[in-house]
Order: C-alpha cells, then sequence, then structure tokens
C-alpha cells in the first residue's frame, strides 16, 4: 500500500487542532471517514502517530517527527510550483527568432520593446535552409525569411513584395539613368554579401536571369557595409526598397529600378504548424505582420 498527498494532509490537519471533529469540520469530511483514513495511515507507516484516550487524541513523539517530514514535503512542493510559475512566465516573454535580414531587427525589435517592455530576445542570423532546421529542432521560435517554405510541419504566412533596386557609384555612367537593364551591369564588378546569405543567393539568381555570371570582387556581411562600398565607388549592387535603415538609404549612391528582369522579394513569417504558440509569440506575430505593411505603406507614399 502506497502513501498518497490526501493523506498526507488529513494528518496535518489533524495535527494541527489534536481534535478530530474539528479537524474533520475544516475538511469538510465525516469525522469516522477521518478516523478510518488516520487508521490506514499509521497501518501503511506501521507505527502509531497519535495517543488516544477515550476521545482525545494527541500526537506522540512518532507523530512529531513524521509531521515535519510531512511539512517539508508541503513546503517543497509548495516551492515547486512557485518556480513553474515563475519559469512559465519567464519563459512568456523570452523570444527565440531567426532571420535572413539582420538590419531589420534592430528597428523592429526596439518598437516592440516600446510597446511590450520586459520582452526578451535570442536572436540568430541564419540562412534560409539553417532557419528551416532550427524551426523543426524546436531552437527557434518563428522566423522572418525571404524565401517561402513547402513543408507540411511549417506555416509560411507571406507580408510584402519588395522590389530590388540597382545602386551604382555617383560617377558611374548610368547614375543619371532612373531605370536600367540589368544586363548592362554584366561587366561591372559586384558588392555582394559572403555566401550562404541569402542575399548573396539573391544576386546570383537576378544576374542568371539576366543572362550573365557577376563578378565578386568585393563582400560585405551586411547591407551596410556593401552600400557604403558602392558608394565608394568600388562596384554595383541590389538595394532593397523596403526593408533598410535610414543611414542606408541616405547614402550618396544612385537608386535605379531594374526593367528586366523583374527583380522583387517576398518577406514573410515562418513558424511550426504543430507546436503550441505562446501569447508573446502571437503578439510579436501580428506586430512584425503590421511593422512591415506599414514599412512597405511608407515606402509607397
Amino acid at each position: 500500500m502506497s502513501i498518497d498527498l490526501l493523506q498526507l494532509k488529513y494528518f496535518q490537519v489533524v495535527a494541527k487542532h489534536q481534535h478530530l471533529t474539528r479537524a474533520a469540520t475544516e475538511l469538510n469530511i465525516t469525522q469516522p471517514a477521518l478516523s478510518k483514513m488516520i487508521a490506514k495511515l499509521e497501518k501503511v507507516l506501521g507505527y502509531q502517530l497519535f495517543d488516544r484516550r477515550e476521545r482525545q487524541i494527541q500526537l506522540n513523539s512518532l507523530g512529531e517527527a513524521y509531521l515535519r517530514t510531512v511539512e517539508n514535503v508541503f513546503l517543497e512542493l509548495k516551492m515547486g510550483e512557485a518556480e513553474l510559475a515563475y519559469l512559465a512566465d519567464h519563459q512568456n516573454k523570452v523570444l527565440s527568432i531567426s532571420v535572413t535580414i539582420p538590419s531589420l531587427l534592430p528597428d523592429l525589435l526596439g518598437d516592440f520593446l516600446v510597446r511590450y517592455p520586459g520582452t526578451r530576445f535570442r536572436q540568430h542570423q541564419a540562412s534560409f535552409e539553417k532557419m528551416v532546421q532550427q524551426l523543426e529542432a524546436g531552437e527557434i521560435d518563428l522566423g522572418i525569411s525571404t524565401k517561402p517554405v513547402a513543408k507540411e510541419n511549417i506555416e509560411w504566412i507571406p507580408i510584402l513584395e519588395e522590389e530590388i533596386l540597382l545602386t551604382v557609384p555617383l560617377s558611374h555612367p548610368l547614375a543619371n539613368r532612373k531605370a536600367v537593364y540589368l544586363k548592362e551591369v554584366e561587366k561591372d564588378p559586384f558588392v555582394v554579401m559572403p555566401t550562404g546569405y541569402d542575399f548573396r543567393t539573391m544576386t546570383e539568381h537576378f544576374c542568371h536571369l539576366a543572362g550573365f555570371s557577376p563578378d565578386f570582387a568585393f563582400e560585405g556581411d551586411e547591407t551596410g557595409i556593401t552600400q557604403e562600398l558602392v558608394e565608394r565607388g568600388l562596384g554595383v549592387a541590389f538595394y532593397p526598397t523596403v526593408l533598410i535603415n535610414d543611414r542606408v538609404r541616405k547614402m550618396k549612391t544612385a537608386k535605379l529600378k531594374i526593367i528586366e528582369p523583374r527583380c522583387t522579394r517576398t518577406v514573410g513569417l515562418i513558424r511550426a504548424k504543430n507546436r503550441k504558440q505562446t501569447n508573446i509569440t502571437m503578439k510579436f506575430s501580428q506586430f512584425v505582420i503590421e511593422y512591415l505593411k506599414n514599412r512597405q505603406k511608407d515606402q509607397d507614399e
């Protein structure tokens, strides 16, 4: 026979009152039922916990020792419940996200923290393939991706389609044009991000659509660096029209529309379909959708 928490609770209340009737009243059970429960506990333990004299019941030395153990059990349980409540609350304020567009994070996270202070972020910059692996392994809650996902266990929520321009130095022969065919810069050196970055893959893809392989002359590991290199006259580069910060937007380069091929990218959220979303995850998802749509609206205006 085993001892359950209900038996221990009954014993604790009887020990407190040392009176069966008063203990039964507090526990909202009958006095005979309580007497049987205490007798059953003593039988399982193999020791008498109370001395009984007629209608009197008094905790004995063994009962006093056992009461300390029982009170420690309930104290540990209470502490455990408090820790679980803390962890659940803490977990609901921590977001782990992965992005293929690092320049997006400072403004996005800053604006979100204004609305939801106390949120903590674990941030990852990853290729599209790595992001999908992180999501499937449960390492991240959400991903902001520039590629759609076609997997049964992953949900893809497209948010905006961003036009991609071409930037050239102000000294470039095409700098005074408003629009160009991408083929016109076939001989120019391209400033790109390193291998593994989605923007690098996108650059290769657009150039191949135009019928040439780009000459990668310089690499920069974020959009700001690549545009600085263009500003210094070291090459040409692609330029996102929406997901770009003000510092890069103000750089002295010529920003040209691309007539052909059509150069755009879709930005969206990816998340696991079979994983329950916490409140903070759902709030962040909605915030990202609103934020990106507002950025696109501002750009269109």
